[in-house]
Protein backbone atom coordinates (compact mmCIF):
# COMPACT_ATOMS: atom_id res chain seq x y z
CA UNK A 1 0.00 0.00 0.00
CA UNK A 2 1.09 3.70 -1.21
CA UNK A 3 0.12 6.53 1.25
CA UNK A 4 0.17 10.09 0.05
CA UNK A 5 0.46 12.62 3.39
CA UNK A 6 0.06 16.20 2.97
CA UNK A 7 1.89 18.60 5.75
CA UNK A 8 2.80 21.84 4.10
CA UNK A 9 3.45 23.70 6.99
CA UNK A 10 6.66 25.73 7.45
CA UNK A 11 6.00 25.96 11.54
CA UNK A 12 7.82 23.38 13.59
CA UNK A 13 5.30 22.16 16.98
CA UNK A 14 3.05 19.64 18.28
CA UNK A 15 1.04 19.21 14.82
CA UNK A 16 4.02 19.01 12.17
CA UNK A 17 6.15 16.47 14.73
CA UNK A 18 2.97 14.22 15.59
CA UNK A 19 2.26 13.86 11.71
CA UNK A 20 5.90 13.36 11.13
CA UNK A 21 6.15 10.48 13.96
CA UNK A 22 2.54 9.02 12.44
CA UNK A 23 4.24 8.47 9.07
CA UNK A 24 7.43 7.01 10.41
CA UNK A 25 6.04 4.71 12.22
CA UNK A 26 3.47 4.12 9.16
CA UNK A 27 6.56 3.56 6.62
CA UNK A 28 7.95 0.65 9.79
CA UNK A 29 4.72 -1.60 8.96
CA UNK A 30 5.79 -1.85 5.27
CA UNK A 31 2.93 0.83 4.26
CA UNK A 32 4.63 2.77 1.75
CA UNK A 33 5.07 6.83 2.68
CA UNK A 34 5.59 9.77 0.72
CA UNK A 35 5.26 13.20 1.95
CA UNK A 36 4.40 16.43 0.46
CA UNK A 37 6.30 19.00 2.22
CA UNK A 38 7.60 22.69 1.74
CA UNK A 39 11.29 22.55 0.43
CA UNK A 40 13.55 23.78 3.24
CA UNK A 41 11.46 23.26 6.24
CA UNK A 42 11.61 21.45 9.46
CA UNK A 43 9.35 18.34 8.46
CA UNK A 44 11.29 17.67 5.42
CA UNK A 45 14.38 17.30 6.81
CA UNK A 46 13.19 15.64 9.68
CA UNK A 47 11.35 12.79 7.79
CA UNK A 48 14.22 12.86 5.27
CA UNK A 49 17.26 12.02 8.00
CA UNK A 50 14.50 9.15 9.28
CA UNK A 51 14.48 7.50 5.04
CA UNK A 52 10.78 8.92 4.48
CA UNK A 53 10.65 9.97 0.94
CA UNK A 54 9.30 13.88 0.13
CA UNK A 55 7.41 15.45 -2.71
CA UNK A 56 7.39 19.20 -3.55
CA UNK A 57 4.88 21.50 -5.29
CA UNK A 58 5.46 24.15 -8.06
CA UNK A 59 2.80 26.41 -5.84
CA UNK A 60 1.58 26.51 -2.18
CA UNK A 61 -1.18 28.64 -2.71
CA UNK A 62 -4.53 27.34 -1.54
CA UNK A 63 -5.60 26.33 -4.84
CA UNK A 64 -3.14 26.52 -7.71
CA UNK A 65 -3.52 24.94 -11.67
CA UNK A 66 -0.10 24.14 -11.53
CA UNK A 67 0.18 22.47 -8.42
CA UNK A 68 -3.40 20.28 -9.04
CA UNK A 69 -1.65 18.89 -12.26
CA UNK A 70 0.95 18.16 -10.49
CA UNK A 71 -0.84 16.17 -7.79
CA UNK A 72 -2.79 14.16 -10.70
CA UNK A 73 0.44 12.98 -11.92
CA UNK A 74 2.08 12.54 -8.75
CA UNK A 75 -1.02 9.88 -7.66
CA UNK A 76 -0.74 7.88 -11.21
CA UNK A 77 3.65 7.95 -11.01
CA UNK A 78 3.79 6.74 -7.40
CA UNK A 79 0.50 4.52 -7.82
CA UNK A 80 -1.15 6.14 -4.58
CA UNK A 81 -3.61 4.42 -3.21
CA UNK A 82 -4.71 7.12 -0.05
CA UNK A 83 -3.89 9.87 0.63
CA UNK A 84 -3.82 11.80 3.68
CA UNK A 85 -3.90 15.26 5.28
CA UNK A 86 -2.61 16.58 8.01
CA UNK A 87 -1.97 20.26 7.39
CA UNK A 88 -5.73 22.48 7.41
CA UNK A 89 -5.15 24.71 4.43
CA UNK A 90 -4.06 21.29 2.02
CA UNK A 91 -7.52 20.16 1.82
CA UNK A 92 -7.89 22.07 -1.02
CA UNK A 93 -5.61 20.92 -3.03
CA UNK A 94 -6.02 17.01 -2.30
CA UNK A 95 -9.73 17.63 -2.45
CA UNK A 96 -9.93 19.08 -5.86
CA UNK A 97 -6.91 16.82 -7.36
CA UNK A 98 -9.14 13.95 -6.39
CA UNK A 99 -12.81 14.87 -7.20
CA UNK A 100 -13.14 13.03 -10.11
CA UNK A 101 -11.24 9.74 -8.35
CA UNK A 102 -13.73 7.04 -7.37
CA UNK A 103 -11.74 4.46 -6.13
CA UNK A 104 -8.51 6.69 -3.75
CA UNK A 105 -9.56 7.46 -0.33
CA UNK A 106 -8.98 10.78 1.32
CA UNK A 107 -8.67 11.07 4.95
CA UNK A 108 -7.82 14.43 7.01
CA UNK A 109 -6.47 14.55 10.76
CA UNK A 110 -7.77 17.20 12.99
CA UNK A 111 -5.29 18.18 15.61
CA UNK A 112 -6.30 21.51 17.01
CA UNK A 113 -9.32 23.50 17.60
CA UNK A 114 -11.39 24.66 14.62
CA UNK A 115 -13.76 27.50 14.31
CA UNK A 116 -17.23 26.66 12.63
CA UNK A 117 -16.73 26.22 8.57
CA UNK A 118 -20.11 25.70 7.06
CA UNK A 119 -19.98 27.66 4.03
CA UNK A 120 -21.04 26.84 0.82
CA UNK A 121 -17.04 26.38 -0.10
CA UNK A 122 -16.12 23.86 2.61
CA UNK A 123 -19.22 21.80 2.22
CA UNK A 124 -18.31 21.02 -1.12
CA UNK A 125 -14.32 21.02 -0.47
CA UNK A 126 -15.12 17.91 2.30
CA UNK A 127 -17.44 16.39 0.79
CA UNK A 128 -14.96 13.99 -0.75
CA UNK A 129 -13.43 13.29 2.11
CA UNK A 130 -14.17 9.93 3.35
CA UNK A 131 -12.93 10.15 6.99
CA UNK A 132 -12.04 13.23 9.11
CA UNK A 133 -9.44 11.85 12.26
CA UNK A 134 -9.47 13.79 15.61
CA UNK A 135 -7.42 12.40 18.56
CA UNK A 136 -9.61 15.21 21.05
CA UNK A 137 -12.81 13.34 22.44
CA UNK A 138 -13.93 16.94 23.32
CA UNK A 139 -13.40 18.17 19.37
CA UNK A 140 -14.77 14.43 18.13
CA UNK A 141 -18.57 15.54 20.30
CA UNK A 142 -18.19 18.78 18.82
CA UNK A 143 -16.88 18.42 15.36
CA UNK A 144 -20.56 17.58 14.05
CA UNK A 145 -22.00 21.11 14.52
CA UNK A 146 -18.54 22.88 13.48
CA UNK A 147 -18.33 21.61 10.02
CA UNK A 148 -21.06 20.43 7.53
CA UNK A 149 -19.94 16.52 7.89
CA UNK A 150 -22.49 14.05 9.10
CA UNK A 151 -21.33 12.20 12.29
CA UNK A 152 -20.81 8.81 10.72
CA UNK A 153 -17.70 10.40 8.70
CA UNK A 154 -15.92 11.75 12.05
CA UNK A 155 -14.05 8.91 13.92
CA UNK A 156 -12.19 9.16 17.09
CA UNK A 157 -8.28 8.05 16.99
CA UNK A 158 -5.96 8.77 20.00
CA UNK A 159 -2.48 9.68 19.97
CA UNK A 160 -0.14 7.37 19.64
CA UNK A 161 3.15 6.90 21.92
CA UNK A 162 6.07 4.78 21.35
CA UNK A 163 6.13 3.58 24.66
CA UNK A 164 9.34 1.56 24.56
CA UNK A 165 10.54 4.89 23.99
CA UNK A 166 9.84 6.13 27.50
CA UNK A 167 12.07 4.12 29.87
CA UNK A 168 14.24 4.80 33.11
CA UNK A 169 18.14 5.47 32.37
CA UNK A 170 20.20 6.34 35.12
CA UNK A 171 23.02 7.22 33.39
CA UNK A 172 21.22 10.12 30.77
CA UNK A 173 19.16 11.01 34.09
CA UNK A 174 22.36 12.04 35.79
CA UNK A 175 24.13 13.45 33.01
CA UNK A 176 21.19 15.94 32.21
CA UNK A 177 20.84 16.57 35.40
CA UNK A 178 24.47 17.78 35.62
CA UNK A 179 24.48 19.59 32.52
CA UNK A 180 21.69 21.69 34.31
CA UNK A 181 23.86 22.48 37.87
CA UNK A 182 21.42 19.98 39.83
CA UNK A 183 22.33 18.09 42.74
CA UNK A 184 21.73 14.75 43.61
CA UNK A 185 18.72 14.80 46.12
CA UNK A 186 17.22 18.53 44.42
CA UNK A 187 14.05 18.60 42.77
CA UNK A 188 13.58 19.66 39.17
CA UNK A 189 10.73 20.58 38.05
CA UNK A 190 9.91 21.04 34.19
CA UNK A 191 7.73 22.25 31.63
CA UNK A 192 8.19 21.99 27.58
CA UNK A 193 6.00 24.26 25.75
CA UNK A 194 5.79 27.10 23.03
CA UNK A 195 6.35 30.39 24.70
CA UNK A 196 3.19 31.90 23.90
CA UNK A 197 0.55 34.04 25.83
CA UNK A 198 -1.60 31.58 25.87
CA UNK A 199 0.29 28.89 27.08
CA UNK A 200 0.51 30.51 30.55
CA UNK A 201 4.35 29.97 30.47
CA UNK A 202 4.72 33.20 33.25
CA UNK A 203 2.13 31.25 35.25
CA UNK A 204 4.77 28.67 35.61
CA UNK A 205 7.78 31.14 36.67
CA UNK A 206 5.94 32.93 39.08
CA UNK A 207 5.07 30.47 40.92
CA UNK A 208 8.59 29.85 42.39
CA UNK A 209 8.35 33.15 44.72
CA UNK A 210 4.89 30.78 46.10
CA UNK A 211 7.10 28.29 47.22
CA UNK A 212 7.80 27.74 50.93
CA UNK A 213 11.50 29.60 52.00
CA UNK A 214 12.87 26.09 53.27
CA UNK A 215 12.44 24.05 49.67
CA UNK A 216 13.84 27.01 47.34
CA UNK A 217 17.35 26.35 47.33
CA UNK A 218 16.71 22.20 46.69
CA UNK A 219 14.68 23.85 43.57
CA UNK A 220 15.26 24.47 39.90
CA UNK A 221 12.61 24.76 37.55
CA UNK A 222 13.72 24.46 34.27
CA UNK A 223 11.39 25.93 30.81
CA UNK A 224 11.74 24.55 27.93
CA UNK A 225 10.68 25.93 24.35
CA UNK A 226 10.89 28.21 22.23
CA UNK A 227 8.39 31.19 21.10
CA UNK A 228 6.03 30.75 18.83
CA UNK A 229 7.67 30.23 14.53
CA UNK A 230 5.95 32.81 11.95
CA UNK A 231 4.47 30.27 9.06
CA UNK A 232 7.15 32.33 6.95
CA UNK A 233 9.89 34.20 7.13
CA UNK A 234 12.62 35.55 4.91
CA UNK A 235 16.27 34.84 6.15
CA UNK A 236 16.72 38.34 7.45
CA UNK A 237 13.45 38.12 9.41
CA UNK A 238 13.17 36.73 13.07
CA UNK A 239 11.38 33.12 12.66
CA UNK A 240 9.55 34.04 15.14
CA UNK A 241 6.31 35.73 16.02
CA UNK A 242 6.93 39.23 17.87
CA UNK A 243 4.19 38.96 20.19
CA UNK A 244 5.96 35.97 21.44
CA UNK A 245 9.50 37.19 21.18
CA UNK A 246 8.26 40.20 23.52
CA UNK A 247 6.49 37.60 26.08
CA UNK A 248 9.71 35.62 26.57
CA UNK A 249 11.24 39.03 26.97
CA UNK A 250 8.80 39.40 29.88
CA UNK A 251 9.80 36.21 31.59
CA UNK A 252 13.27 36.92 31.24
CA UNK A 253 12.86 39.93 32.96
CA UNK A 254 11.07 38.53 35.63
CA UNK A 255 13.77 35.75 36.55
CA UNK A 256 16.18 38.37 36.43
CA UNK A 257 14.48 41.18 38.42
CA UNK A 258 13.85 38.19 41.05
CA UNK A 259 17.87 37.06 40.70
CA UNK A 260 16.34 33.60 39.81
CA UNK A 261 18.60 33.01 37.36
CA UNK A 262 20.29 29.93 39.11
CA UNK A 263 16.56 28.95 39.83
CA UNK A 264 14.68 28.91 36.70
CA UNK A 265 16.73 27.74 33.80
CA UNK A 266 15.68 28.42 29.80
CA UNK A 267 16.66 26.15 27.42
CA UNK A 268 15.68 25.73 23.72
CA UNK A 269 13.69 23.15 21.86
CA UNK A 270 14.86 20.34 22.58
CA UNK A 271 14.68 17.61 19.74
CA UNK A 272 15.34 14.73 22.26
CA UNK A 273 12.53 15.82 24.42
CA UNK A 274 12.58 12.61 26.28
CA UNK A 275 16.03 12.60 28.15
CA UNK A 276 14.84 16.18 29.27
CA UNK A 277 11.68 14.56 30.82
CA UNK A 278 13.85 11.69 32.32
CA UNK A 279 15.85 13.85 33.99
CA UNK A 280 12.87 15.36 35.83
CA UNK A 281 10.92 15.06 38.88
CA UNK A 282 7.85 17.00 38.41
CA UNK A 283 6.36 17.96 34.96
CA UNK A 284 3.99 21.33 34.44
CA UNK A 285 1.70 22.14 32.31
CA UNK A 286 0.04 25.87 32.47
CA UNK A 287 -1.48 26.45 29.29
CA UNK A 288 -5.08 28.20 29.62
CA UNK A 289 -6.97 26.28 26.99
CA UNK A 290 -5.24 23.21 25.43
CA UNK A 291 -7.10 20.83 23.16
CA UNK A 292 -5.31 18.23 23.91
CA UNK A 293 -1.37 18.28 25.00
CA UNK A 294 1.20 15.70 23.39
CA UNK A 295 3.74 16.86 25.97
CA UNK A 296 1.86 15.75 28.48
CA UNK A 297 1.20 12.43 27.46
CA UNK A 298 4.76 12.10 27.12
CA UNK A 299 5.56 13.58 30.82
CA UNK A 300 2.85 10.89 31.82
CA UNK A 301 4.58 8.25 29.64
CA UNK A 302 7.41 9.05 32.14
CA UNK A 303 6.47 8.06 35.19
CA UNK A 304 6.15 12.01 35.47
CA UNK A 305 2.78 13.31 38.32
CA UNK A 306 1.27 16.20 35.71
CA UNK A 307 0.41 19.75 37.16
CA UNK A 308 -1.73 20.93 34.84
CA UNK A 309 -4.10 24.17 34.38
CA UNK A 310 -7.67 23.16 35.01
CA UNK A 311 -8.62 23.98 31.75
CA UNK A 312 -9.25 22.74 27.82
CA UNK A 313 -8.25 19.31 27.11
CA UNK A 314 -6.31 19.17 30.47
CA UNK A 315 -9.64 18.22 32.35
CA UNK A 316 -10.01 15.16 30.44
CA UNK A 317 -6.01 14.23 29.95
CA UNK A 318 -5.32 14.38 33.94
CA UNK A 319 -7.50 12.34 36.36
CA UNK A 320 -7.15 15.14 39.20
CA UNK A 321 -5.63 13.24 42.51
CA UNK A 322 -4.85 10.48 40.53
CA UNK A 323 -2.71 10.89 37.52
CA UNK A 324 -1.84 14.28 38.45
CA UNK A 325 -3.32 17.67 39.83
CA UNK A 326 -4.89 20.46 38.43
CA UNK A 327 -5.20 23.87 39.77
CA UNK A 328 -7.06 27.26 39.49
CA UNK A 329 -5.98 29.07 35.58
CA UNK A 330 -3.45 31.62 35.42
CA UNK A 331 -2.62 31.51 39.35
CA UNK A 332 0.82 31.07 40.53
CA UNK A 333 0.14 30.42 44.22
CA UNK A 334 -2.03 27.42 43.39
CA UNK A 335 0.85 25.83 41.28
CA UNK A 336 3.35 26.19 43.66
CA UNK A 337 0.92 24.37 46.42
CA UNK A 338 0.31 21.99 43.79
CA UNK A 339 4.13 21.61 43.02
CA UNK A 340 5.06 22.00 46.99
CA UNK A 341 3.02 18.31 48.10
CA UNK A 342 4.67 16.83 45.39
CA UNK A 343 8.50 17.67 46.23
CA UNK A 344 7.32 17.11 50.15
CA UNK A 345 5.43 13.59 49.54
CA UNK A 346 7.60 11.45 47.21
CA UNK A 347 5.58 8.73 47.96
CA UNK A 348 2.36 10.98 46.17
CA UNK A 349 4.82 11.65 43.42
CA UNK A 350 5.53 8.20 42.58
CA UNK A 351 1.99 7.01 42.83
CA UNK A 352 0.97 9.53 40.64
CA UNK A 353 3.38 8.96 38.05
CA UNK A 354 2.82 5.26 38.03
CA UNK A 355 -1.19 5.63 37.52
CA UNK A 356 -0.06 8.46 34.50
CA UNK A 357 2.04 5.55 33.05
CA UNK A 358 -1.08 3.41 33.00
CA UNK A 359 -3.32 5.68 31.46
CA UNK A 360 -0.93 5.94 28.57
CA UNK A 361 -0.53 2.72 28.04
CA UNK A 362 -4.16 1.64 28.03
CA UNK A 363 -5.30 4.56 25.87
CA UNK A 364 -2.66 5.68 23.89
CA UNK A 365 -0.28 2.90 22.62
CA UNK A 366 1.26 3.83 19.22
CA UNK A 367 0.80 0.33 18.30
CA UNK A 368 -2.74 0.14 18.55
CA UNK A 369 -3.14 3.52 16.69
CA UNK A 370 -1.10 2.60 13.92
CA UNK A 371 -3.50 -0.66 13.78
CA UNK A 372 -6.28 0.85 14.02
CA UNK A 373 -5.23 3.83 11.28
CA UNK A 374 -4.59 0.65 8.60
CA UNK A 375 -7.79 -0.71 9.00
CA UNK A 376 -9.13 2.08 8.04
CA UNK A 377 -6.37 2.51 4.70
CA UNK A 378 -7.46 -1.28 3.59
CA UNK A 379 -9.78 -1.02 0.54
CA UNK A 380 -13.52 -1.52 0.44
CA UNK A 381 -14.13 0.07 3.83
CA UNK A 382 -15.53 3.70 5.01
CA UNK A 383 -15.88 4.18 1.17
CA UNK A 384 -16.87 8.21 0.74
CA UNK A 385 -19.69 9.63 -0.39
CA UNK A 386 -19.98 10.28 -4.25
CA UNK A 387 -20.27 14.33 -4.98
Amino acid sequence: MVSLHFCTSESWGGLELYAATLMIELQGTGCQVIAVCKSGSKIESYLHARGVKCEHLPSYRKISVSSLRHISLMLERLSVDVVHVHYHSDIWMASIALRNDSWRKLFVSIYMGVIKKNDVLHRWIYRRVDVFFTSSSELFRRLPDLYPVNAERIHLLPYGRKLDAYTANDLERTAVRSRLGMEKNHVLVGTMVRIDPGKGVIDFARSFLYLPEALRSNVTYVIIGEPTRKGSATEADSPYEPHCVAYMDEIKRFVADHSLQDRILFLDYQDDAISYLRAMDVFVFPSRDELFSLVVLDAMAMRLPVVAAAAGGNVLQIEDGRTGTLYAVGESQDIATKVRDYIIDPVKRRDHGEAARLYVERNHDMKATIRRLLEFYQPDQHTHTSP
